[in-house]
């Protein structure tokens, strides 16, 4: 009797190594990936309205470009179509409408652009004349200086951004209707881009 109690011990004693050994052999569950974080968003800048350089130094046109499928080549006789655009230090500027009213007869804006002109203003803060008579409710009438501004311009084959000539012309005196003044000082109007040079400049590539 005695005998089959240690047996019975060792037998449960042997089943609890096997156990024990069983527990043991097992592996830790491997931890859960942690969830990628979410691709960074992407933001697309809208394309400049023309393929201008960024600067009058700079040769290097842009692309893509507003202009991408409103361009074709110039014919063998014009007129071609002209687009015009100045490029300040707040971006690029569509003055078209404004450069077309100066085109003398013989040119059109018709059919696809095929000439292409950037401008860049660059202020020498220099007078050159003076706009007079602005009138004031009782106190006299304003005069207010005008500052000079070189105007850089780049002429381009629309449709190959060939350069086709560069030039730099003065600004001209043009008085506004009126002026905008700080504790009654009126603020400098700067020279004007001369329209009427700059189309008599280009007229040969707008004609041929």
């Amino acid at each position: 009797m005695r005998r089959r109690v240690m047996i019975t011990l060792l037998a449960v004693v042997a089943a609890g190594v096997v156990a024990a050994v069983v527990v043991t052999s097992r592996e830790k569950p491997l931890p859960e990936a942690a969830p990628s974080p979410p691709p960074p968003a992407t933001t697309t800048a809208a394309p400049p309205v023309a393929f201008c350089p960024e600067t009058a130094e700079s040769d290097r046109v842009r692309s893509p470009s507003g202009l991408d499928g409103k361009t074709g080549p110039r014919t063998p006789s014009g007129p071609h179509r002209l687009a015009y655009f100045v490029i300040d230090d707040k971006g690029m500027h569509d003055f078209t409408g404004t450069a077309a009213q100066h085109l003398p007869m013989g040119t059109s804006q018709e059919g696809w652009v095929q000439v292409v002109v950037c401008e860049y203003p660059k202020p020498t803060d220099k007078p050159i004349g003076t706009c007079d008579g602005y009138e004031r409710q009782g106190r006299p009438p304003l005069s207010v200086a005008v500052t000079g501004v070189q105007y850089t311009y780049k002429a381009y084959d629309a449709e190959s951004k060939r350069l086709l000539d560069t030039f730099v012309l003065p600004g001209v005196r043009v008085c506004p209707d009126s002026v905008t003044t700080f504790d009654d000082v009126p603020r400098a109007i700067e020279a004007r881009s001369d329209y009427t040079a700059v189309m008599g400049r280009l007229l040969p590539h707008l004609r041929v």
